[in-house]
This record gives structure tokens, C-alpha cells and sequence, in this order.
């Protein structure tokens, strides 16, 4: 397996229900070896698109490649080779934690250790529970567990710590982690911004249906900063009095007027992941409005 070859290709891909068109020339690549973060705001198509590389929607118009196939047309063989993080509604609810995880693991030729997976994510200590009684948080381990359990060269995680303590998610980020390391790639949607800043090796914000921005975090907030000229430096110093904070500010305003450039020194607004997608999702809004 080439770490760096696509795993799923997305171009101009176009869905509609009805007169509404929830997807409208999406584009994106996802690789092995790494996480991509699908962004954007409820409505935005994130579920359509998932929903057309998984197979269970047809697009429209464009095309969309899984593991180089046509996830619409593609059979068992390559539904073995994808791993799908399903939400709630999905989970056999009358059986227990570990017969669904057990009998998940039966359909794969070369399974994950169930025993070795359960203790992982701590689904041990509620394996003899009915999925029905599970916790919101302990049905979304066990959804993951289910989703990596046959080994998959491509798994989308939605929203994988969502309701998990903090210990949970970061066992769950550490797991995601080492996923993408064996060469599996991994299409994540959330909302959290910590855990696309914690995982994502590339990010895709999708907005009313289109692409809006793609590439590394720090890429996505350099773009977007780009037209009006600013940089924008952060910096953190150590070892130093909290009361020789004015001083400092005012060597490093000198030295960069020495450069011919000024400096604005804030304690916040910042550019961060969070603020550059609500502007890119207004900005989209504001076209739509425009039209």
C-alpha cells in the first residue's frame, strides 16, 4: 500500500432531494496514513458525503472513487476494506456489548483481537450489558470498536469522542492516531476543534454544499488570513516575569518597525481553526444571500 496514494477521491460531486441541494460540486481528497477532518456547520452536506462514499447515496453528477472504486457499484469485497463509525441508530440494541462486538468481528477474514480492542477502549467493564442500556459515551466506543475491528484500509469516524470523558477521548485520539500510522485512512467529522487540531493531517470545510477551503490547519488559517496582508505570530515565553510583559512588547514593536513592519500585540482574536471557519461559513452565507 502506497501511504500517500488516495484512498477516496471526491470531484464536483452533486446530490439534491427535491429542490433542495445539499451537495454542490464537492471536492476532496483523502489519503492512507492520514487524517482528514470534514468540517462545516450542520446542513452543510457533511452526512451527504459521507453518504456517497459509503455507497448508500448516489450522486447525481461527479464521481467519488473508494479504495480506486465506485462505492455505489462496488460489492462485498470492497465493503470488507472500509470501516463505517455508525451513530446511535445503528447498534443491535438486543444484544449485549461484546456478542455484537464479537459477532462484528466474525465477518472479517483477518479480525482485530476482540478481547485486545475491548480492553483498549474500556469496553470490558460494560461488555455484559445490553446496547440498549448502554450510556451515550460507551455506545460511541463501542461503535468504533466495530468500525476498525476488520482491519480497514479506510474507516470514517463521526464524531468519535463525542460524549466520552476525558481520559475516554484521549485513549480515542491516541487510537486514531496509531490508525492512520499502519496506513489506514481515516475521514473524520467533528465538531470538537481540539481534536482536529490534536489529529487532523489535512482539513476539508465544506459550506452549503461546496468546498471551501482545504489543506493542513495552519494552511486553512494562512489562506484565509492571507488577503488582508496580516501576519500573525504567536508566541509563548517562559521563564520570564508576568510584570515584564509591557517590556517585552515593546522590544519586539521596535524590532519589527526596524524591519519596516508594525506590530499589533493583542491577549486575544487570534486566528485559530474555530474563528477562520465561522468567517469562511458567514462569508459563504453572505454570497448565498447575495445571489
Amino acid at each position: 500500500m502506497n501511504d500517500h496514494s488516495p484512498a477516496l477521491e471526491a470531484q464536483g460531486l452533486t446530490r439534491s432531494f427535491g429542490s433542495v441541494r445539499a451537495l454542490d460540486g464537492v471536492e476532496f481528497c483523502a489519503r492512507h496514513g492520514e487524517v482528514t477532518a470534514l468540517l462545516g456547520p450542520n446542513g452543510a452536506g457533511k452526512t451527504t458525503t459521507i453518504g456517497c462514499a459509503t455507497g448508500l447515496l448516489h450522486p447525481d453528477a461527479g464521481t467519488v472513487r473508494v479504495l480506486g472504486e465506485d462505492p455505489w457499484r462496488a460489492g462485498a469485497e470492497l465493503r470488507a476494506r472500509v470501516g463505517v463509525m455508525i451513530q446511535d441508530g445503528g447498534l443491535a440494541s438486543g444484544a449485549t456489548a461484546l456478542q455484537l462486538l464479537r459477532y462484528g468481528a466474525e465477518l472479517y477474514a483477518d479480525p482485530l483481537a476482540v478481547d485486545e480492542v475491548a480492553e483498549h477502549l474500556g469496553i470490558t467493564e460494560f461488555g455484559g450489558t445490553l446496547v440498549r442500556r448502554l450510556s451515550g459515551g460507551q455506545r460511541q466506543r463501542l461503535a468504533l470498536a466495530l468500525a476498525i475491528i476488520g482491519r480497514p484500509e479506510l474507516v470514517f469516524l463521526d464524531e468519535p469522542t463525542a460524549g466520552m470523558d476525558p481520559a475516554i477521548r484521549r485513549t480515542v485520539r491516541d487510537l486514531i492516531r496509531a490508525l492512520a500510522r499502519t496506513g489506514t485512512a481515516v475521514l473524520l467529522t467533528t465538531h470538537l476543534m481540539d481534536d482536529v487540531e490534536g489529529l487532523a493531517d489535512q482539513v476539508v470545510v465544506i459550506s452549503d454544499g461546496r468546498t471551501v477551503a482545504a489543506g493542513t490547519v495552519d494552511e486553512v488559517i494562512a489562506a484565509h488570513r492571507a488577503p488582508d496582508a496580516t501576519l500573525t505570530l504567536s508566541a509563548r515565553a517562559r521563564g520570564i516575569d508576568p510584570s515584564m510583559a509591557d517590556v517585552l512588547a515593546k522590544d519586539l514593536r521596535e524590532t519589527a518597525a526596524r524591519h519596516g513592519a508594525e506590530l499589533e500585540i493583542t491577549t486575544g482574536g487570534a486566528a485559530d481553526l474555530e474563528s477562520v471557519l465561522l468567517d469562511l461559513i458567514d462569508e459563504r452565507e453572505a454570497q448565498e444571500h447575495a445571489r
